[in-house]
Formats: C-alpha cells, structure tokens, sequence
C-alpha cells in the first residue's frame, strides 16, 4: 500500500468513530437542524406558490375561468 492509501483509511477511520461517538442528544440536535432546514424550504416554496397565485389573480386571468367550462 502507498503512504497515502494507509493515511485516507486512517482518517477514514478516524471519521468513522467520531460518528459513533455522538451521544444521543448530539444525534437529535442533528436531525433536529435537518428538519428545522426542510421547514424552510417548505415554507419557500409555499411561499413562491403563493406568489404564482396573487400575481394571477392581480392579473385577472384566474383559475376561476377554467373551472367554470
């Protein structure tokens, strides 16, 4: 093996305990961050869907005009 094969396992390695070494409440602040990150971007796009909706009713072109056919 090369000098720098042995050093990539080695900090893989490395890395691999340090992810075991997380307490449980370190595991729940994590999801909680990727969950508190996925409400934002839902709240983006609902956000950007209701841009869609007030430009197209400010626009008079409206879903109401589909659905009355």
């Amino acid at each position: 093996m090369l000098p720098k094969e042995i050093k990539k396992k080695a900090k893989a390695k490395k890395k691999a305990k340090a992810k075991k070494k997380l307490s449980p409440l370190d595991k729940i602040k994590k999801e909680l961050d990727k969950l508190e990150k996925l409400h934002e971007k839902e709240n983006d796009v609902v956000e950007r869907i209701n841009d869609i909706i007030d430009e197209d009713e400010d626009n008079g072109s409206g879903w109401d005009d589909l659905s009355r056919n």
